[in-house]
């Protein structure tokens, strides 16, 4: 069993003070609001040692980041463990991913803010665990087609690739939840519900591919509920209510959804 000296415990705690204090000022004070010196200053750690931890405040805040991409994988991983075919056990990534977005929106938030310019100026080091993560991610994903195409439940022909498709679900969750978070699918597009219609654009891309089963083949709603029964218990009760395995719907099942 590895264990650590005092000194690593001690720097371990003042690390993750030091994350805190910076969390709480990107939350409530936005990237311009969060610098160097109030972090110092708040988490009463002077700046040439907090600078030998972290580079400067992309830093930071990609350290943030790694931890909340951390636990988005981990709920991803999980719903794919769910005990069916492909496709169902990628709408139980889905429904990691939705659970894990809407119990966690600040880390949501942070994940987003991560992306982009801001990665120019982080360290090295921090910006590779972060693409070594997102790598597992899009393999999960990928692997979770490949295992489609091999018992033969989607078939790719022609152009068509799997890492194309995986590419286009994974784009379709982030920029999803993104406009989801700004607000821009419900006051800019009109979406009442904008987790539905990621849902059922995903099912049509799906049905498009001929991925098996079908939308119209099997009962979803009830597929999703089992996958919140045994695979998320804790957090989907936490989020839609004690017994309600129908998500926003409730403990009722809703009426089943068909498009031609």
């Amino acid at each position: 069993m590895h264990t650590i000296s005092p000194r690593q415990r001690e720097i371990r705690k003042r690390d993750a003070h030091i994350l805190d204090v910076a969390r709480q000022l990107l939350l409530a004070d936005g990237y311009y609001g969060m610098t160097m010196d109030r972090i110092a200053d708040m988490s009463e750690c002077p700046k040439g040692t907090m600078y030998q931890r972290f580079a400067c405040k992309e830093d930071l805040i990609l350290a943030l980041a790694l931890g909340s991409v951390k636990r988005r994988l981990d709920m991803m991983r999980r719903g794919a463990s769910f005990a069916g075919r492909p496709r169902q056990r990628m709408a139980g990534v889905g429904e990691g991913v939705v659970l894990y977005a809407r119990l966690n929106p600040e880390d949501w938030h942070i994940i987003r803010i991560s992306s982009g310019p801001i990665r120019e100026k982080g360290s090295t080091e921090r910006i590779g665990a972060i693409q070594r993560i997102e790598n597992d991610t899009a393999d999960l994903v990928r692997g979770i087609l490949l295992d489609a195409v091999n018992n033969g439940d989607l078939v790719v022909d022609g152009g068509t690739k799997v890492e194309g498709i995986a590419y286009a679900l994974c784009a379709l969750a982030v920029g999803g939840y993104a406009l989801v978070e700004n607000d821009v699918a419900q006051n800019a597009l009109g979406v009442a519900s904008p987790l539905r219609a990621l849902s059922e654009v995903y099912n049509r891309l799906a049905d498009g591919y001929g991925w098996q089963p079908l939308y119209s083949e099997l009962d979803w709603e009830e597929t999703l509920a089992e996958i919140r029964r045994t695979v998320f218990p804790d957090e989907a009760q936490q989020l839609y209510g004690h017994g309600c395995w129908y998500g926003d719907a409730g403990k009722a099942r809703p009426r089943a959804r068909q498009y031609s």
